[in-house]
């Protein structure tokens, strides 16, 4: 008993700590006001702007983005899937959007932390699950989306990296219709295509591997049917987010940067190029307690040993070029992976605890994971405060009055006026644009015409004898209102994209008009006389499908949810 009680006293210390040391971080970097950001931190800072006017607004998310990406009404939102993130949004929207943006990046950490240790702890010893938490969240894809660049949509995923993991283990090795267990995968599958498309691909594609290995063995087809059960339930789940990518879609837009081309590291790289916080190749905790696993191998175990083994194996080798890249980046979906370690190496981290777990005692297990864990913490804060002050004191600071362009790969100290600044090339980009929008020459798909970036930087109009500029003075979430001075007669094309497949409302001086789309994707309003003064408000409408789909949804996962948790309440009440 006394045994019992200090290992749940020893448990709750180190997640008391745990969350201390996350606090304590979290009000370091809230009193700076601003945040350092890099490569695609300004890409999902923009999306989670948008997403926060919206609720702020009392209205769902917008599919095009009207008040970020140069207010171009480009559909950033739309394309990428933000369901999952909609309630760390919600319950950080009194924040500061600067403090919002790091606030959610810490609650996703505290509920990846969580969710693993209780994932873990169903299997394993307590102690060993919630060092083995700790570890997680403070290496590899997880601690660099909290300290170095946040890319939201992976870090959603990596939340429930553990149940994910174990749960499709179950399902391919299920030899019986298990209900739970298919509404167990359908929620989790949910929840990756709510976050981060292109990673529920690449679960897919793993757990594909193995289930044709798995049935080739076993002969066994019924885990078939519970996959297939448990797809058609995630489908019907993820209806509204399928329905508005189909919906965009039929424009035709321009894709990510880099379509068809796949690039991808040797093995060599993979192990030679690690850090501690890395998502494109293995960290070096998983290099740690890999070796670990090697020298003290334990052959007794080799059967519960060897399809984990397989797992990582795969992963290591999906990452690499050892697999044709070149060739599968031809296919659909595929092609849009850009690089296969930045798809892969993400889960990495994920295996090796489970290894460690499996190989040694719970003793020997707790004693590893002990000495790793105040290594992580070490190397946790050294990584935060290189993140913080390497090389960043000369960074720009950037506002609402900055007008110098931070570049393509520039870092910047951003802060909450800042987050849509015109200064931040990196959001300038041809992504889900529609594709009749010219790019530039030789750079793969990577930027935009310079005419047309030279005519959204300066929110330019142009008409047949000029260009004019134009003012945006509206921060409504579903529209824009440009306002412009001396236009003369005739059209005038508006630095605004145009989806032929949504229903737009556009207004000239508050009158109801027509409009149509230039050949550049442009939208283009006709004036009958000149304009001494102009304003032109342009409305999207979200079709009338989606907040029923939304609601099916969520009924439908609440529903699902109960299904999993009333008969453990039940029989918890029993006992």
């Amino acid at each position: 008993m006394d045994s019992k009680n200090n290992s749940h006293k020893q448990t709750t210390f180190i997640a008391l700590f745990f969350f201390i040391i996350l606090l304590a971080w979290t009000i370091w970097q809230f009193h700076f006001n601003y945040m350092v950001s890099l490569y695609d931190t300004f890409f999902h800072s923009e999306r989670i702007y948008e997403i926060r006017l919206a609720f702020q607004q009392h209205q769902l998310p917008s599919w095009v983005n009207f008040n970020s990406f140069f207010n171009t009404g480009q559909a950033i939102n739309g394309m990428y899937p933000d369901i999952t993130l909609w309630p760390f949004v919600f319950l950080t929207n009194f924040l500061t959007p600067i403090h919002q943006i790091i606030a959610i990046k810490a609650l996703i950490a505290g509920l990846g932390f969580i969710v693993t240790f209780l994932s873990i702890n169903k299997r394993f010893d307590s102690r060993n699950a919630i060092l083995a938490a700790t570890i997680f969240t403070l290496s590899g894809s997880v601690l660099k989306d909290l300290v170095n660049e946040m890319q939201t949509g992976t870090a959603l995923v990596m939340i429930f990296a553990f149940p994910i993991f174990f749960t499709l283990k179950e399902a391919i090795e299920s030899e019986k219709i298990d209900p739970p267990l298919i509404i167990k995968t359908a929620l989790f599958m949910f929840w990756v295509i709510g976050s981060h498309l292109l990673s529920a691909v690449v679960i897919t594609i793993v757990a594909g591997i193995f289930l044709i290995i798995n049935t080739i063995i076993k002969k066994n087809y019924l885990a078939w049917l519970n996959l297939i059960i448990a797809a058609g339930l995630t489908v019907i789940l993820c209806a509204p987010i399928l329905y508005r990518l189909m919906k965009i879609s039929q424009t035709g837009l321009l894709s990510p940067f880099g379509l068809g081309h796949v690039d991808s590291l040797s093995l060599w790289q993979i192990f030679w190029t690690s850090r501690w916080n890395t998502k494109s190749t293995i960290s070096w905790l998983s290099i740690i307690l890999l070796l670990i696993v090697i020298f003290k191998f334990n052959r007794q175990k080799l059967r519960q040993l060897l399809p984990w083994l397989s797992v990582e194996i795969v992963l290591i080798l999906l990452s690499s070029n050892i697999v044709p890249w070149n060739l599968l980046g031809k296919l659909p979906i595929i092609n849009n992976f850009q690089n296969a370690a930045w798809r892969f190496a993400p889960f990495l981290g994920i295996i090796p605890i489970i290894l460690i777990l499996i190989n040694f005692s719970s003793k020997t297990a707790r004693k590893i994971f002990f000495g790793v864990t105040i290594l992580s913490y070490l190397m946790a804060g050294y990584t935060g405060f290189q993140a913080q002050y390497h090389k960043t004191a000369k960074l720009p600071v950037i506002t609402q009055n900055s007008t110098t362009p931070t570049g393509l790969n520039g870092y910047a100290k951003v802060t909450s006026s800042g987050i849509t600044s015109d200064t931040l090339s990196r959001t300038l980009i041809p992504d889900y644009a529609p594709n009749s929008v010219p790019l530039a020459k030789g750079t793969n798909g990577l930027s935009l015409d310079p005419r047309i970036v030279y005519l959204i930087n300066g929110h330019l109009g142009v008409t047949k004898g000029r260009e004019i500029p134009l003012k945006h003075n509206s921060t409504n979430v579903n529209s824009i209102t440009l306002t412009a001075d001396n236009v003369p007669k005739g059209k005038i094309t508006l630095p605004v994209y145009g989806y032929n497949s949504l229903i737009y409302q556009i207004k000239l001086n508050g009158q109801r008009i027509k409009a149509s789309r230039s050949s550049e994707g442009f939208i283009t309003i006709h004036s009958n006389k000149n304009l001494q003064h102009a304003t032109y408000q342009i409305t999207q409408i979200q079709p009338k499908m989606y907040r029923p789909l939304l609601w099916m949804s969520t009924v439908l996962l609440i529903v699902l949810i109960g299904l999993l948790t009333i008969p453990k309440i039940k029989k918890a009440r029993q006992l």
